[in-house]
């Protein structure tokens, strides 16, 4: 698979970079960023095949360059590197399985820092003094074959998210894997001069950014759930450090911020036509035919506009509601003109809408901003004037802005329910400024019990947190009014601003006051657990492992001479097999294992203590294994107490053994007795290092 990705993208480059003249130097050019390659990452010749393409960026060569062998045994080796002899981005893979790789790290993750540092040092040697690390604070998941290190630009000693460079590590070979470095050449950053104070800064925050109510989407949950929050619908606004303005940041970033995209009404799996018919009997749900009508007749799409693909969709969140899409071509040519429409398939409400009409460059715009807002608001009162009452305009300029050349607008209409906001629940708009004709729009609105607004803290309180407990720090940024096309002048400014720190999520629960996460849970900076209590263990540099892979029982004292309880010890191995889990949440803990076939219901018991038996009887059906060990008649009895073991369960303890995980004493495994804490972590330990 990794093989076909990387020829698919190889193929993609060449054909999409043109081959150009460079001037007679471009041979030697080639040959110097070969051979740096190859010394830089020791690349041998038993690397037989090479490839290579090349593209200018910036007014550098930048020469990518490709190794692998005929054998197909080393894998493969690409690097990216500019004239002047930098290189931007290497990675390294294999393409055989490497049968010797176990699940437990050959290194740590301080030690494969010093390995990143090092390669950062002779590969980028003009970076290494301008970088600062930055931790994410992640533990190590049990599936994970490396760690990744995150280096942020810092100039004049103030960091520039914008730039920065990633480092993999392989946690088994201890071999850099993966290199990226995203870098502006030409960037001239602003001086510490004339800055205004934190105070300042603060003050502008609350008085032209601000925080606002907003009811934010959780996440990893199986029903739709929404939590209250003072957060900002802007955040990527930050205060100009000199002059006290607002900018708009083109990169922004948050460390603590999940990756969680806008939630869409109309996604979800597509229905087989036997589904589809199945459906449309479902009282409430309009035919197909009758959304084309209502299609048609909403937004004026005339015959010569022939009706191709329809699908009927399920929303992701709420079961029962259903949308048509419907996919509409002029003439049958899209690039005469194509239309695409999602309607609700109970109220018939207008969900999306995406036109294309052809229009050439030097058509002037015939609207500006204010008209093509007027535009919109007249659409909204056309297809969705049961929301209008309640959506509010953001008037962000990220939100509101001309594109290409302003010959489109773009408004974003948040919702707005008694005093806050909804994320994710608004509708976009996009008007023509040629034409007038409205060629986006998308409605995501969802009908649930919101909290409650009666109790949440004075607006002031939650400015002194929001400074107290997550801070305002000075960055750089490029400012967005820059704009794309400008990215590449030598001229170009990184502007020094104020913004909100980006260590900690920027959701302050609005009636407590807590830090949450994005799951509106209190939100708890990660740290590796440890134990005031294992140094007299003789499981203490495994259950230490564990507890940096993520695998760990809370609190400061892990009581490994304590008996085991069956929830702790299954904890446990739901951590070892990914699970995400809390141990808090017992029923979810459960449901998972249970579902995974590890546990049956009827041997559920939380509190009680669980037995060796049991305990290597749940592992081996983690390991799928459950088939076999119950061909118990083709196991030999091979411990002085197997007749001690109950009946059943002697092909358990048997593959157990023979994969290392369990070992015997004295000839014994004692399968009847009580497992100590200490002795759950080195079951836990032995069963991730030997199962493959």
């Amino acid at each position: 698979m990794k093989k076909t990705l990387f020829l698919l993208v190889f193929v993609l480059i060449i054909t999409s970079i043109p081959i150009a003249s460079y001037g007679q130097n471009y041979d030697k050019e080639l040959e110097k960023a070969i051979l740096k390659s190859k010394e830089l990452f020791g690349i041998t010749d038993e690397y037989d095949k090479f490839d290579y393409s090349v593209s200018t960026y910036q007014d550098e060569i930048v020469f990518y360059l490709n190794w692998h062998d005929s054998k197909e045994a080393l894998g493969y080796v690409t690097v990216t590197i500019t004239s002047s002899g930098t290189v931007t981005s290497y990675n390294k893979w294999y393409t055989g399985s490497q049968t010797d790789r176990t699940k437990i790290p050959n290194i740590s993750k301080e030690e494969g820092l010093a390995i990143a540092n090092e390669f950062m040092a002779k590969v980028s040697p003009e970076y290494k003094n301008k970088v600062r690390h930055i931790e994410r604070n992640q533990p190590s998941y049990v599936y994970s074959e490396g760690y990744s290190y995150f280096f942020v630009r810092v100039e004049n000693e103030i960091p520039y998210y914008g730039n920065s460079i990633e480092v993999f590590v392989d946690n088994h070979t201890a071999e850099v894997t993966r290199y990226y470095v995203n870098w502006d050449k030409n960037l001239n950053f602003a001086d510490k001069n004339d800055l205004i104070s934190l105070e300042e800064a603060k003050n502008i925050y609350k008085d032209k950014i601000g925080l606002d109510l907003i009811y934010k989407q959780k996440y990893n949950t199986d029903k739709l759930e929404y939590y209250l929050v003072y957060s900002s619908l802007n955040p990527n606004l930050n205060i100009d450090a000199k002059k006290g303005d607002i900018v708009s940041d083109n990169y922004y970033y948050r460390i603590a911020e999940d990756v969680v995209g806008e939630s869409a009404s109309a996604g979800g799996g597509g229905l087989s036509p036997q589904e589809a018919a199945a459906v449309e009997d479902i009282k409430g749900i309009i035919t197909k035919e009758e959304a084309e009508k209502v299609a048609r007749s909403l937004l004026d799409i005339s015959d010569d506009y022939k009706l191709g693909y329809v699908s009927l969709y399920r929303d992701v969140y709420v079961k029962d509601n259903y949308y048509w899409s419907m996919d509409f071509t002029k003439e049958e040519d899209y690039s005469r003109g194509s239309i695409y429409v999602s309607i609700n398939a109970k109220n018939k409400q207008l969900i999306s809408l995406y036109m294309y009409e052809p229009i050439t460059e030097d058509t002037e715009p015939k609207y500006d901003k204010e008209k093509a807002l007027e535009l919109a608001e007249e659409f909204i009162e056309r297809v969705a004037k049961d929301k209008k009452e309640f959506i509010v305009l953001n008037e962000n300029p990220s939100a509101v802005r001309p594109l290409e050349k302003e010959k489109y607008y773009s408004f974003h209409f948040i919702r707005k329910h008694d005093k806050a906001y909804v994320q994710n629940n608004g509708i976009y708009v996009t008007v023509n400024a040629v034409n007038g004709k409205v060629t986006d729009y998308s409605l995501s609105w969802y009908e649930v019990d919101f909290p409650p607004q009666d109790s949440v803290l004075p607006l002031d309180k939650a400015y002194e947190i929001l400074f107290e407990e997550i801070g305002m720090e000075l960055r750089y940024i490029v400012s967005q009014k820059a704009g794309v096309d400008e990215r590449n002048k030598e001229d170009e400014e990184a502007i020094l601003v104020y913004g909100i720190k980006s260590n900690k999520p920027l959701n302050i629960d609005a009636n407590n006051g807590a830090i949450l996460d994005y799951n509106g849970k209190v939100y708890k900076e990660y740290e590796v657990p440890t134990y005031n209590d294992i140094d007299s263990s003789y499981a203490k540099d495994k259950i230490i492992v564990l507890a940096q892979m993520g695998i760990a029982l809370p609190g400061e004292e892990f009581k490994p001479k304590e008996k085991m309880t069956q929830r702790d010890f299954l904890y446990l191995l739901a951590k070892a097999d990914y699970a995400y889990i809390d141990i808090e949440d017992e029923e979810k803990l459960y449901d998972y294992l249970i579902n995974r076939g590890i546990i049956k219901e009827d041997e559920k018991a939380p509190e009680r203590f669980v037995t060796k038996e049991e305990a290597i009887k749940y592992i081996i059906r983690g390991l799928n294994y459950e088939e076999i060990a119950k061909l118990q008649d083709i196991f030999k009895d091979i411990f002085e107490d197997s007749k001690d073991v109950t009946d059943g369960l002697k092909g358990y303890v048997a593959i157990a053994y023979g994969l290392k995980i369990i070992e015997a004493e004295n000839g014994k495994i004692n399968p009847k007795a009580e497992i100590k804490r200490e002795d759950g972590a080195v079951l836990i330990y032995n069963y991730i290092l030997n199962a493959k």
